[in-house]
């Protein structure tokens, strides 16, 4: 087919038309290598997400190399040109499965490589004869490996050594510093966290020097050791609390009116007095530290607010014993003011402290460490690990090129164009299975992650779209699947309605509709749609009307008995009356319905009294057209617009076209329960058709014969 008007190239494409627009065809290797200079406007999808695609994820990954989730045109062509270069053969690519080894480039060092590795990978998993190699074989790094953890992704986890000191360091970098991820998910440090760490060592030990230095000369920089610091912490947790404490007691000195307001307003008790108090509670922590009164040392045991009690407990402990070296039951105002000037020089030396995550680890254990061998022992396994890299890269380019010529023309044939979605030889990569439900098995099935949202834009498609639930119990989680139903009828479709989803890997799920997108499905359905809907209406008035006369009938029978014993005083004539009165009436407005409906029917006969035989089946066609035709009409329009960009849209796709589903994919994306041929059938149903069929079509034949006899004969 010729390319669009005004569409030059230098290679000779090839397009085929259909689902309502060009789609260019991927069958040869020239056209791979032009895929660059094809227009992005001819593309039928200009991006995809990575995730709910029937294809292996990993693939995908090695695709979006900026791992943002999404495949993009240029991550595409990148993958191609990437694929095209490694392989010596590239038409293999069209024919997928396993990557033989004679297909592989060996004209650069990168292609060499390549081949070296593969073979490496094939004799490590026992397969050193074997002419090809399969993805699962490229990615079983556990096997390719052996029991080695280091893989050449520059990361250490602990157990890449046997050698305790070599493991504690380990831990401890990752400890300060958070640990990095390596290829198989386990943590570990790279070698720049372990710079890090080092550094930050060092510093922290030259501070702490410094601090030892000036302690030296009657500074008093550590009044607690090498305890100072956890001190300080807890000094610090309540220190504005015990400062606010002392200022309240001199201001009840000052004033003794002034103490009860600042012991807070007993009211708030009774506030909270329901409240929980198994939690933290913000009222009774902004509380005093204790009762406040003039002059009062503050107790250190009975009498200070619960909410404060732990971090008193842990700076009485950790500060005020090892400094008095007894337990103090009181702190005075006094020795409260000396605590702090214990601490003043190391506060100060404090605030030059450098900015390190290295604080958690006490001197000592930092000076062991820098003069330890733990160091040189992990920067032997980062260069073990380093000289790894090149393998592994080459290992990762093994299973990069595998998965390329497995997946790569799949991927183009439902991105470039939907070849797969529209030859109907396999699926295409958004599509998750089939819907066996109503005795259909529907073949258009798209994971979503939220039917409402997925709604939206699903609307958009005019296709019936219901939506499913599926579970097993075997399996945690449940998903959602969006069903495009093109054949059959909507009649049984409701929400509720259970039915088995089958996946690609054969799995089998029980499925509940729970949201439905109502569209025609069918021009069959529409044609008799008027009819169905006409005898919904007539059989809903005929349940109102039967309704209404039982609760009529059931009220006259409760007054029944009322108006037996009315005689009694005199009103049997008035309600007599009142009842002959209605009842004429109502037969009055019964006779001028019945001469309306006499005199349309009499309007009806003469009109057919005025054809001849042969026009009256016309007559009758005409009037079924006149009441389907219009519902044929809409259904008609819509199912030749139903399309599957939306439903690809709103998963997070960018569709170019229309994409549009014809009443023949139609009828292959929604398969109806056939008998085989072979079948043996009961001799009262071996027609097919169902009696009830032929009766109600009898009966119209002979209703026709009947009402133009009459109309015709003297």
């Amino acid at each position: 087919m010729a390319l669009p008007i005004g569409l030059t190239s230098k290679h000779r494409w090839s397009f085929h038309r259909v689902g309502g627009i060009f789609q260019a065809q991927l069958t040869t290797v020239e056209d791979l290598e032009a895929l660059a200079d094809l227009d992005p406007k001819l593309w039928v999808a200009l991006s995809c997400p990575v995730n709910d695609l029937e294809i292996d994820r990993e693939t995908l990954a090695f695709i979006d190399f900026n791992d943002d989730q999404r495949v993009r045109i240029e991550e595409m062509l990148t993958a191609v040109r990437w694929t095209l270069d490694r392989l010596a053969k590239p038409e293999s690519l069209f024919e997928g499965g396993h990557l033989p080894l004679d297909a592989i480039s060996t004209e650069d060092a990168e292609g060499a490589a390549l081949l070296a590795s593969a073979k490496q990978i094939l004799e490590n998993v026992g397969a050193p004869e074997a002419t090809a190699i399969s993805v699962p074989q490229a990615a079983d790094t556990s096997r390719i490996f052996g029991k080695s953890r280091l893989n050449g992704d520059g990361v250490i986890a602990q157990d890449a050594t046997d050698d305790a000191e070599a493991k504690a360091l380990i831990g401890e970098i990752m400890d300060c510093l958070d640990p990095a991820t390596d290829r198989s998910g386990a943590p570990g440090i790279t070698a720049a966290k372990k710079a890090t760490f080092f550094s930050q060592l060092a510093a922290h030990e030259a501070w702490w020097a410094a601090g030892e230095e000036a302690s030296s000369q009657s500074a008093d920089v550590f009044p607690l050791g090498e305890s100072t610091p956890e001190g300080f912490a807890a000094l610090r947790a309540v220190e504005k609390k015990i400062d606010d404490y002392f200022a309240r007691c001199r201001l009840a000195a000052f004033d003794p009116r002034a103490e009860a307001p600042l012991n807070h307003d007993v009211s708030l008790y009774g506030k909270i007095a329901d409240a929980d108090f198994s939690s933290h509670r913000s009222e009774v922590e902004a509380l005093p530290l204790a009762k406040v009164e003039a002059s009062r040392a503050l107790p250190l045991e009975d009498g200070l607010n619960p909410e404060w009690s732990q971090r008193m407990a842990a700076f009485t402990d950790g500060v005020l014993t090892p400094l008095w070296e007894e337990s103090l039951a009181v702190l005075s105002e006094e020795a409260w003011t000396a605590v702090k000037e214990r601490f003043a020089s190391y506060r100060k030396w404090r605030s030059e402290k450098p900015d390190t995550k290295v604080e958690k680890l006490k001197i000592g254990r930092v000076r062991e460490l820098l003069a330890s061998k733990a160091s040189s022992k992990v920067d032997t396994l980062l260069a073990e690990d380093e000289a790894l890299a090149p393998r592994m890269k080459a290992i990762t380019s093994v299973e990069k090129l595998a998965r390329f010529h497995r997946d790569l023309i799949h991927v183009l044939s439902s991105f470039v164009n939907f070849s797969d979605f529209y030859a109907e030889d396999r699926p295409a990569v958004f599509q998750a299975g089939s819907l066996f439900l109503d005795g259909r098995e529907c073949r258009l099935c798209l994971r979503v992650s939220d039917p409402a949202k997925h709604a939206v834009l699903g609307t958009l498609s005019r296709a019936f779209v219901a939506y499913c639930e599926c579970r097993r119990k075997d399996s945690p989680k449940t998903f959602y699947i969006a069903v495009v139903f093109t054949a059959g009828d909507a009649a049984n479709l409701i929400v509720g309605r259970n039915g088995v989803f089958r996946d690609l890997d054969e799995k089998l799920w029980d499925a509940t509709i729970v949201r439905i997108i109502e569209n025609p499905i069918g021009v069959r359905e529409a044609f008799f749609m008027p009819y169905v809907r006409i005898g919904r209406f007539v059989g809903m008035q005929l349940e109102k009307w039967a309704v209404s006369r039982d609760k009529e009938m059931q009220k006259q029978m409760e007054t029944g008995v009322e108006s037996v014993g009315s005689a009694a005083d005199g009103s049997e004539g008035k309600k007599g009356a009142l009842g002959i009165g209605s009842m004429a009436g109502m037969l009055a407005a019964a006779g001028i319905a019945l001469g309306a409906i006499g005199a349309g029917l009499a309007s009806f006969f003469t009109t057919l009294k005025s054809l001849a035989w042969w026009e009256f089946p016309l007559a009758v066609l005409g009037l079924m057209l006149a009441v389907s035709l219009p519902s044929v009409l809409l259904a008609w329009l819509k199912i030749r617009k139903r399309t599957l960009a939306p439903l690809l849209d709103a998963n997070g796709w960018a569709v170019n076209g229309r994409t549009l589903i014809s009443l023949r994919l139609g009828r292959l994306l929604t398969m109806r329960a056939q008998l085989p041929l072979e079948a043996r059938l009961r001799s009262d149903e071996r027609s097919g058709a169902r009696p009830w069929i032929w009766a109600l079509l009898g009966l119209a034949i002979l209703a026709s014969v009947a009402g133009w006899a009459f109309v015709l004969l003297p």
